[in-house]
């Protein structure tokens, strides 16, 4: 009978990374005791030999989990896969684990999380939900978070905490400056929810830059809903009923964009021949749909990582204030927007 390969030992990361048996300990526990290439080298070795620490042990001695704590909205929506993705790479590269949690907009949900940190069982937050402390129902955050450090994943002004965010309002602009180079001039729009962070700024990046250039949207022509295929089906069809339908549309995501092209043709508009539609997002399906979608692509993997190299500078003392990162999106140009069309 094949005899079970030995488990690797502290013994063993020390003698493959020529350091002592103290300095892997110290990464593993204490890894701000270490300078940052020593640490980086002992934790490549700890991968490449696959072992593993005895984390009950760590967290009675240090008092710390090397757990990271992720909350979103709803962890279906395939937009995080990235994003998590992301923080997941980061974190194991430094050493930590990741606990992701869905609150669905719900207070007890995230009261219950917030329980899940004042009992040590993750030692930092990473926060991508649309909420207040008020609404939460308790205390001021400092109370929730019970000590432990918060790193937003969107602006918050009712929160001071370091923030790593898209920059949504780079991000309408893109799409503004994108259909007026085209010649466009008549638009509409359908946004999400304009209370959530996120989705006002890229609102407020898109109307500007249509304000520099002496265009606005008409009322009519301000749509709104849910960020989902419906709310793009309804919108086609308020646009198809306007007396002067637009020549161009901006979707607050790729959903809403699905549904604007799977029913703009259905009422008599074709894309882009007689209305352009640009998406937001880049999903991954963007590119597969016929007309192929011009979007805009936010970076959720890099976003992922950079949040969680701030969570981990916090923890670590390497990162002090409150510091705010902006990640720029990228446009993607494809077949849903052309030149508006000569009469």
């Amino acid at each position: 009978m094949a005899t079970k390969p030995k488990r690797p030992t502290v013994h063993d990361v020390a003698r493959e990374a020529g350091v002592s048996v103290a300095t892997v300990s110290r990464a593993l526990s204490r890894p701000k005791d270490l300078k940052k290439e020593t640490l980086d080298h002992v934790l490549k070795v700890v991968r490449a030999t696959g072992y593993r620490s005895n984390q009950m042990a760590v967290q009675l001695r240090t008092g710390l989990s090397r757990t990271l704590m992720v909350l979103v909205s709803d962890i279906t929506n395939a937009f995080y896969a990235e994003f998590f993705k992301g923080i997941e790479d980061y974190a194991r590269s430094r050493g930590y684990i990741l606990l992701i949690g869905d609150t669905s907009q719900d207070a007890q949900s995230e009261q219950d999380y917030f329980g899940m940190l004042s009992a040590n069982k993750a030692d930092g937050l990473l926060w991508n939900v649309d909420a207040t402390p008020a609404e939460l129902g308790q205390g001021t955050i400092a109370d929730l978070l019970g000590g432990h450090p918060l790193v937003l994943c969107n602006h918050n002004t009712e929160i001071d905490a370091p923030t790593v965010r898209i920059d949504n309002d780079l991000g309408g602009r893109m799409v503004a400056e994108h259909l007026l180079d085209l010649g466009h001039r008549a638009f509409a729009e359908v946004a999400g929810p304009l209370e959530h962070d996120s989705i006002r700024r890229r609102h407020d990046g898109f109307n500007a830059a249509l304000a520099e250039a002496g265009v606005t949207v008409p009322t009519d022509g301000q749509l709104g809903g849910a960020l989902g295929i419906e709310t793009g089906q309804a919108a086609a069809r308020q646009i198809t009923a306007m007396e002067t339908p637009p020549t161009a549309v901006f979707a607050h995501n790729d959903a809403i964009a699905i549904g604007l092209l799977h029913s703009l043709p259905k009422l008599g508009l074709r894309v882009p021949d007689d209305i352009s539609v640009v998406g937001y997002d880049d999903m991954p399906y963007a590119c597969a749909m016929t007309p192929e979608l011009t979007s805009v692509r936010l970076p959720r993997r890099r976003w992922g990582a950079a949040a969680a190299k701030m969570l981990i500078s916090v923890l670590e003392g390497s990162e002090t204030g409150t510091p705010e990162v902006a990640i720029p999106p990228e446009f993607k140009r494809r077949e849903s927007s052309a030149p508006p069309r000569q009469n």
